[in-house]
């Protein structure tokens, strides 16, 4: 039967884990939310499904902050008992401190059953549902992702070009053609189009309507073909479509592996040892990560309990480092034992182990009564007697300080003397001298309320900042611990792509740290008096906000200065070694050999081999003429196409014209010809950069560009008003953030960062919501983009007018 004093200390710890629970998880879970925004908005999934895809991925989440959440919620609840000094008390009456670790172990032990119900069920059949529904959104939903005037070139040997869709979905002005033209080569061109998939939603079926199909030999350019056909059906297959399905029919994802196939996997004669090593891995570690509950429970409980001035804060931050050593020890221990350096078992149980050993260690010395650092460690770092001498020359300085006079009382006082002897002589008093005191000049802001808060507020900034960090690097590199491994990636690599990484992720959470550290700093005020002391003295609570606005137009302008002069340089240096990570080569950001398609002015569309920017010389050049109706009139190919002062000059090949399917003249070019074209060598020198790696000036250079070439993409012009709009979400967050902590009176901490949790969720879906909204292109960027900030900065000014100041 529970006693009393398991349940009392089974309360303090359950209401800190719940809170963890909800914020680890809550800040994953909108992550993932992020990672499916475009396909969900682009591709018009129904909220049931967006439900589902969340709900699919919550035990592979829960997983993973399922310990976290345990080992906060000791650290916290045995923290609190030890610094109101309940703990003391439990000691003096007999009471060991193993009689505290019964209800520690119960909780962890339930922990234990539930993360591994989810390893062995839900997390395997979670993960496979993701990749079906995936699959089925991606083979239904591809006709939502076209947008007339850009090349799609996500099909198989495909490029497709549409020119206008109507609302009801009809394609008018159709082209599809080979993405990297071979010697025989194939061109479609129709009036409409649809695309469907077939009964079973498994193939894409192009129908095109009025349709001329042109097929050419290149080693032989008399051979031209054109067939007209009134309808017209082919297969496409789209390029995720097929991967996702080849993936899921040829061997299941490591992490949608039950146990029994992990051993088959194990056993499997004709798999790789890399492949039978991650089996005997995954076997390992679908016990390994539940035992991992009852061993941090075990860890906590002494350093909680030694935690009697950090307070809170220090056991969120103890919480984050331990997770995070936790972490790379069982990363790198998967690492080793997939190529076979150390056992499989000992990598999964290796971290376990160890911190239980220093679990057990640190809990047989707190039973003592002993510090965690060892004295001789102390005696040896001289640390003992350098603190009593410091303490004592501290106590004699204040002592002299204390007895010496007071400057102004002491000149006072000898006025006074003077005045008095003067009197005595028979002088007036009104013949000394008159002496002028000037009061000591003080700042406005900020004085010393100002500093005490922006000093109270800064430190729970950075211990939040730094934990959101941790917290998204552990979730970034557990999806990416298999292709890290796959990939043999050395540890120089990752440690490199994390280092650069770190600063977009800092970028990214500062609105979040921003509204928890205002919502707790305000809390903890509340909670000790501080506000209620403030506001007898006569200052408003609108005075007491403006450090926390203050700080927050601070962060803002740090964030512009990260966007604008070191992101652009170290997302580069992050998109290089994810390309080492991936597998991929590097490579420049410019269009890949299956991308080099163009829309010109209006009316054409240009195809070509390279393009040598230093010489201005294009190679295997073709050119599509169509007229108003979009039917195609003339087609061009040169084998070299070189810029002149005069214009283009062509070499080598033929020019073409047509009336619907019929050639009327075919002109080789046996001389050089010059040609008028309305593009220049800049058009084909166009980039497609990324705008994480560009400033301001660059994207907005280069979406001036696009406009001009009639290249409309909604994304790139976000992403512009975004980079505005990202540093001032901050003030927005903190002002979102007053109304709320003012209200909070003596809840405390924990109930201001759980109200920062709802209300940053809110902010951070509506946030993406009118984003992705912004990408189709459904919202003017700017509208898109600013939006949200608008709105929460309206509510927050309504709320905070309304609070009793």
């Amino acid at each position: 039967m529970m006693r009393r004093l398991d349940r009392y200390v089974l309360s303090e710890i359950v209401g800190p884990l719940g809170l963890g629970l909800l914020v680890y998880t809550s800040i994953l879970l909108i992550q993932t939310f992020f990672r499916f925004a475009e396909t969900i908005i682009r591709r018009g999934v129904p909220a049931a499904t967006v439900g589902q895809l969340l709900l699919y991925s919550l035990p592979n989440i829960v997983v993973l902050t399922l310990p976290m959440s345990l080992l906060l919620g000791v650290l916290l609840g045995i923290g609190r008992l030890s610094s109101d000094s309940e703990l003391i008390a439990i000691r003096a009456s007999g009471a060991s401190v193993y009689k505290l670790l019964r209800p520690v172990l119960a909780l962890s032990l339930l922990m234990a059953l539930v993360s591994g119900f989810l390893m062995h069920r839900a997390m395997p059949s979670g993960n496979a549902a993701v990749s079906r529904l995936m699959l089925e959104i991606a083979t239904r939903t591809i006709g939502q992702q076209l947008e007339p005037g850009v090349f799609y070139s996500e099909f198989q040997g495909k490029t497709l070009f549409v020119f206008d869709i109507d609302p009801d979905g009809l394609w008018h002005g159709v082209f599809l053609a080979d993405s990297v033209p071979s010697e025989r080569t194939s061109v479609l061109v129709a009036r409409t189009g649809r695309l469907s998939t077939d009964a079973s939603g498994e193939r894409l079926i192009l129908r095109l309507d009025d349709a001329v199909e042109h097929n050419y030999d290149f080693a032989h350019p008399e051979n031209y073909e054109t067939r007209r056909h009134e309808v017209l059906r082919t297969v496409l297959k789209d390029r995720f479509a097929s991967e996702e399905k080849a993936r899921i029919s040829r061997r299941k994802n490591v992490r949608s592996l039950t146990f029994d196939e992990y051993r088959q996997l194990a056993r499997d004669p004709t798999a790789t040892p890399e492949e039978r090593n991650l089996g005997r891995i995954g076997m390992h570690k679908m016990y390994a990560i539940p035992a991992a509950c009852i061993v941090l429970g075990l860890l906590a409980l002494p350093l909680g309990f030694t935690n009697r001035r950090g307070g809170k804060s220090t056991g969120f931050a103890l919480s984050i480092g331990i997770v995070v050593v936790y972490h790379v020890l069982i990363t790198q221990g998967e690492d080793a034992a997939t190529f076979g350096r150390i056992s499989p078992a000992l990598a999964m149980w290796f971290p376990n182990l160890l911190l239980a050993a220093v679990g057990l260690m640190l809990l047989v010395v707190r039973d003592r009564d002993r510090s965690i650092v060892p004295r001789a460690l102390l005696r040896w770092s001289g640390w003992s007697k350098g603190s009593e001498a410091l303490l004592r020359v501290a106590r004699a300085v204040g002592g002299r300080r204390g007895r010496r006079p007071d400057r102004s009382t002491s000149s006072t006082e000898e006025e006074a003397t003077l005045t008095r002897r003067r009197v005595g002589k028979g002088s007036s008093p009104a013949a000394g001298r008159v002496v002028i005191r000037l009061p000591r000049p003080r700042l406005r802001f900020p004085n010393r309320l100002d500093r005490y808060v922006l000093t109270r507020a800064g430190s729970i900034f950075l211990l939040v900042l730094a934990s959101a960090i941790c917290l998204s690097i552990i979730a970034d590199l557990t999806d990416n611990v298999d292709d890290i491994l796959k990939n043999q990636v050395g540890a120089g690599t990752v440690i490199r792509y994390y280092k650069y990484k770190s600063l977009q992720l800092a970028y990214e959470v500062l609105p979040i740290c921003a509204l928890v550290s205002t919502l707790v700093v305000f809390g903890l005020l509340s909670r000790t008096n501080e506000i209620i002391a403030a506001r007898s003295l006569g200052v408003s609570l609108f005075r007491i906000a403006v450090p926390a606005v203050f700080g927050a137009v601070m962060l803002a302008g740090v964030a512009a200065y990260l966007q604008a002069q070191i992101l652009p340089i170290t997302n580069q240096k992050v998109a290089e070694a994810n390309d080492r990570i991936k597998g991929r080569t590097s490579q420049r950001i410019v269009r890949g050999p299956d991308k080099q398609w163009l829309f010109g002015k209006g009316k054409y569309l240009y195809n070509f081999l390279r393009f040598d920017p230093s010489t201005e010389r294009i190679e295997r050049l073709q050119v599509f003429e169509f007229d108003e109706q979009r039917r195609l009139t003339a087609r061009l190919l040169a084998d070299v196409a070189q810029y002149t002062p005069e214009g283009w000059v062509l070499e080598g090949g033929w020019a073409r014209t047509f009336r619907d399917r019929e050639q009327l003249r075919f002109e080789p070019l046996k001389r050089p010809v010059r040609v008028d074209l309305p593009e220049g060598p800049a058009y084909f020198r166009a980039e497609e950069p990324r705008p994480a790696q560009m400033t301001y000036g660059q994207l907005l250079a280069y979406v001036n560009e696009l406009r001009q070439s009639g290249q409309h993409k909604p994304e790139l012009e976000v992403a512009l008003q975004n980079k505005l709009a990202y540093p001032f979400g901050i003030v927005v967050m903190a002002f979102v953030a007053l109304p709320f902590a003012f209200r909070l009176e003596r809840r405390g901490a924990l109930y201001g960062l759980g109200i920062s949790i709802v209300v940053g969720m809110v902010f951070m879906a509506v946030y993406a919501l009118f984003k992705t909204l912004g990408d189709v292109g459904v919202f003017p960027a700017a509208v898109a983009v600013w939006s949200p900030a608008v709105l929460f900065m309206l509510l927050a000014s309504y709320l905070f007018l309304g609070v009793r100041s």
